[in-house]
């Protein structure tokens, strides 16, 4: 049983600095508490000086970022700065979480979202007011093969560009047209028929921006055992392995969302998005940073198609077709690196037994 005491008042210290306090971060300090404080007041500030209602998303975005990036001085985990960003938010929109509010993130560099659509007209409004919560410059809609609404629904939102193919080309060309077109250093990837909410798609833009070029969706806690998955499950797992990274479980490029750094797309190709298995196994060759970014569950969303249902459908026999692309590039790459350091050796030892021989 609790002792009813009485509490004693205590008298709230005053602050002669009333300037915004640095934050020096460190990983044992527990800044976080103190910083979603700060949030809190920096957002009532913002909002006094011109009322929410006034001012624009782009606005609002720029305003944080500002003086997020004055308040801290080292890179937080992706949890700690969503604490961060949604007591300034909530604060400056005096309201509890909305699903009309902005995300704020505090990015340094520019960001894009690459849409692909094939008569999404159901979904794709939906899809788009999540990604308009986003700090983008621009989202690239490409519509393949549409014969429904859905280029009125894209043109309903400011920030699209959309691109028109009137042939059903698929998702991963559409995403290869769509990361052509887009001059921004981080590209998001999704789908048009599947909503995935802002919150969610908030850590890889921010896992890019903070260094990473290909942060991928993990699917594992979402996955059945081993002897319960499907041959393209134990494919993306299987390859990962081959390529020394069995930390990536199943994670693939195959599945959204995704984002990639311009610097990675340069590195590997526009053209080799067409085989995203391709694409994963260059990038990891050529040394660029693979991480998995945040646990999307897109299984269960997957919208039913006819040439995606039942086992050897024909989108399960094309991306067991591009994974055998993949494993065949990667050991074509091995053997050639195998052969050189082989013809170095006997060069070597040429050399050792002319040295021995000489008189």
């Amino acid at each position: 049983m609790r002792n009813s005491t009485a509490k004693k008042t205590i008298k709230p210290r005053k602050r002669k600095n009333k300037s915004t306090k640095r934050i020096h971060v460190s990983r044992t300090s527990s800044v976080p508490k103190t910083l979603r404080i700060l949030g809190v007041k920096a957002g009532l500030a913002a909002s006094k000086k011109r009322h929410p209602s006034s001012k624009s998303i782009q606005d609002v975005h720029a305003e944080f970022t500002s003086w997020y990036f004055q308040s801290v001085t080292k890179p937080l985990p992706y949890g700690q700065v969503r604490q961060i960003a949604e007591a300034y938010q909530h604060a400056f929109y005096l309201k509890k979480k909305s699903t009309n509010l902005p995300i704020l993130l505090p990015l340094t560099h520019s960001a894009a979202a690459v849409v692909s659509a094939s008569d999404e007209e159901e979904t794709l409004g939906a899809v788009l007011h999540e990604l308009s919560r986003l700090p983008l410059q621009e989202i690239i809609v490409v519509l393949n093969g549409c014969s429904d609404n859905s280029y009125a629904v894209a043109r309903e939102y400011p920030l699209v560009t959309i691109i028109y193919e009137p042939e059903r080309v698929g998702h991963d060309v559409g995403r290869a047209i769509g990361a052509q077109m887009t001059t921004a250093d981080t590209v998001l990837f999704t789908d048009g028929d599947i909503v995935i909410s802002a919150e969610q798609l908030a850590p890889f833009l921010y896992a890019v921006d903070t260094g990473v070029d290909m942060a991928l969706n993990d699917l594992c806690s979402y996955l059945p055992s081993f002897a319960n998955q499907d041959t393209v499950t134990r494919l993306k797992s299987y390859l990962n392995s081959v390529l020394n990274r069995r930390d990536l479980g199943a994670s693939s490029l195959i599945s959204v969302p995704h984002a990639l750094s311009k610097k990675c797309i340069q590195t590997i190709g526009y053209s080799s998005l067409v085989v995203p298995p391709l694409a994963q196994t260059t990038a990891i060759q050529k040394g660029c940073t693979v991480e998995v970014a945040a646990s999307v569950d897109v299984i269960t969303k997957n919208r039913r198609r006819l040439g995606n249902v039942g086992k050897g459908n024909s989108v399960e026999q094309m991306i067991i077709g591009d994974h055998a692309e993949a494993l065949s590039s990667l050991l074509s790459t091995l053997h050639a690196e195998a052969e050189a350091k082989t013809e170095a050796s006997l060069l070597s030892r040429v050399e050792v037994a002319r040295w021995r021989n000489a008189k």
